[in-house]
């Protein structure tokens, strides 16, 4: 590398990354369990700042939000995590280990459905990550099915 190059390579500035990009990284970060389990277990999740937040984050269960997730099972944690007695079954093992293969389960299933599904035709993206996380069942219904498969296994 040349002196030029090597002067234009240390002159470029590295912005930061946009209150945006934080909070789509930290929400879909949220399908992942395991971190989930860690913030139960550091406290964060009891914490009222933290609880803010989560109410705030809600938005992106909108279209116009959602269409950007990689992840569509984060908003079915996102939306789990308003909830204290989540907050407490999170630490279970058998309730986490039951989430996470409920989850993986789902991620099978939508991977064999056809990319235009069968909804209503009212977005343009047909199986987008919003389409896909508004088709998934209530997260409600993720939640009582770890539980149910949690107490079975005790």
């Amino acid at each position: 590398m040349d002196t030029t190059t090597e002067h234009a390579a240390s002159q470029q500035t590295f912005s930061p990354p946009s209150r945006w990009e934080v909070e789509l990284e930290f929400v879909q970060s949220l399908s992942n369990i395991q971190y989930v389990y860690y913030l139960a277990q550091e406290g964060y999740l009891s914490q009222p700042t933290f609880r803010n937040y989560v109410a705030y984050l809600q938005y992106w269960h909108q279209p116009q939000y959602s269409k950007f997730l990689v992840y569509p099972n984060c908003l079915h944690v996102l939306t789990l995590l308003q909830h204290d007695q989540f907050a407490k079954d999170i630490q279970n093992p058998d309730f986490r280990n039951s989430l996470m293969n409920d989850m993986v389960s789902r991620w099978q299933q939508q991977q064999l459905q056809p990319p235009n599904g069968s909804g209503s035709g009212s977005d343009a993206g047909g199986g987008s990550a919003a389409s896909v996380a508004m088709s998934a069942p209530e997260p409600s219904s993720v939640a009582e099915s770890a539980t149910t498969e949690a107490s079975s296994a005790r």
